[in-house]
């Protein structure tokens, strides 16, 4: 009888334990049809953006540009720095007449450079002429320049700087009451000696200095008399294709004893550039365009339409585009890598498989609090996948940071929700 009753209690202990297991194995089954069956609550916020209708591209330089050579039969001393603005009557260049010293060319060159030094110096003088801290930081900087051109090799700067750091050195020992030229007084000195040496090198035979405002840019790329204004109706996508393939960007030429120049309007200049049937339809001569030079320049530069060819085969045209924004180091080139950006729409960005019709109307689906709303939208601009748009309720209007419902079990105006 003890053996029965003792077997029988050890059994209900074990049945105690398939009734928790048991449930436990139903709640999860329910969970998991659960979700079989009912879809989770997707948000996303809503935020402003940009849709550009545009093409990624090549494209050439058309510039206004005048190009001029001088014959050095003796010495010159070349002024203006390549790829650098200059005025219109600038000097850019000296020719002398002939000698062998050349220790005297080099020490010419040298006073030149550092009556520039002077002059640029004391141009400066009166923002730090009383701060000895300013002019040790300026001091300073000018070093870091010199390690830097000192590695690079560019002897040039270097020499400039040296002259810079004598120039603010002297005007320190001034200001601390020691003995110094001014620089006035050195500029004298050095100019006394400049016109002894021009007198032995023979005076000035030939003064150079600039027609017209612009870039400096020395020698010429070939290209300069097929792209002018004169020429911009006859281009044509195989013209434009082929100066891409050809052009040699940074290869001037310069024959012998002949140096050539060109002086390159720097507010004028137009891009031409091959473009696919869907960005030139509807374009036309007179839109307003936004070109985007992707090497030179974050910012959009506004242009102009000034001519579209006919289309070819393949349905490409070239298309011309006038700009007037100085874009520094731009001009020194013919071929550049642009964005062609035909419209540019601003607002508020969503994708179109978030935009609902309801009754003829057009909206999106908002989650205010732990309700669905339906705001009705006015669509600016779309393309196959996003769209800018703005409310057209101003009574029910969409707002920054908002959040759109992507995906619900059931879209409906006013239905109570819980996002997961």
């Amino acid at each position: 009888m003890c053996i029965f009753v003792c077997l029988y209690r050890g059994q209900a202990m074990k049945n105690k334990w398939i009734i928790p297991v048991v449930l436990f194995i139903v709640l999860i089954t329910a969970y998991a049809v659960r979700g079989m069956f009912q879809s989770r609550i997707e948000l996303e916020v809503l935020q402003q953006g940009k849709i550009e209708e545009m093409a990624t591209t090549r494209a050439v330089l058309i510039k206004n540009e005048k190009v001029n050579s001088l014959e050095i039969s003796g010495n010159t001393e070349i002024y203006a720095n390549d790829n650098e603005r200059v005025a219109k009557n600038e000097i850019l260049a000296i020719l002398y007449g002939t000698t062998e010293d050349k220790d005297l060319i080099t020490e010419f060159s040298e006073i030149n450079k550092k009556i520039d030094a002077i002059r640029a110096s004391d141009a400066d003088s009166s923002i730090y002429i009383s701060d000895a801290m300013q002019m040790e930081s300026h001091i300073a900087s000018y070093v870091d320049d010199l390690i830097e051109f000192s590695s690079e090799n560019d002897f040039s700067k270097l020499s400039e700087y040296k002259y810079k750091i004598s120039m603010i050195t002297a005007q320190k020992a001034i200001s601390r009451g020691e003995e110094a030229l001014t620089p006035a007084e050195e500029v004298l000195k050095l100019q006394a000696r400049k016109n002894e040496i021009e007198a032995t090198l023979g005076s000035s035979s030939n003064i150079i200095s600039a027609d017209m405002a612009g870039i400096f840019i020395e020698g010429k790329d070939g290209f300069e008399e097929t792209f002018t204004g004169e020429t911009l109706q006859n281009l044509t996508p195989e013209i434009i294709q082929d100066v891409i393939k050809n052009s040699k960007d940074g290869n001037m030429i310069n024959d012998g004893n002949v140096y050539t120049y060109k002086i390159v309007d720097n507010f004028k200049y137009s891009v031409a550039v091959n473009l696919e049937e869907e960005i030139t339809n509807g374009l036309k001569v007179g839109d307003g365009v936004d070109i985007r030079f992707l090497d030179f320049a974050k910012d959009n530069i506004r242009a102009v339409v000034k001519y579209i060819s006919e289309p070819t085969e393949d349905g490409i045209r070239t298309v011309v585009a006038e700009c007037d924004n100085y874009v520094k180091n731009l001009l020194a080139q013919r071929v550049v890598n642009i964005d062609f950006i035909k419209k540019s729409v601003s607002g508020y960005k969503v994708s179109v498989e978030d935009i609902h019709t309801v009754d003829n109307t057009i909206g999106l689906f908002i989650k205010r609090g732990a309700v669905m709303r339906f705001l009705p939208i006015n669509i600016e601009y779309s393309n196959e996948e996003e769209a800018i748009v703005t409310s057209a309720n101003p009574n029910m209007p969409i707002k920054s940071y908002d959040e759109i419902v992507k995906s619900a079990p059931e879209f409906s105006d006013g239905k109570v929700i819980v996002s997961q």
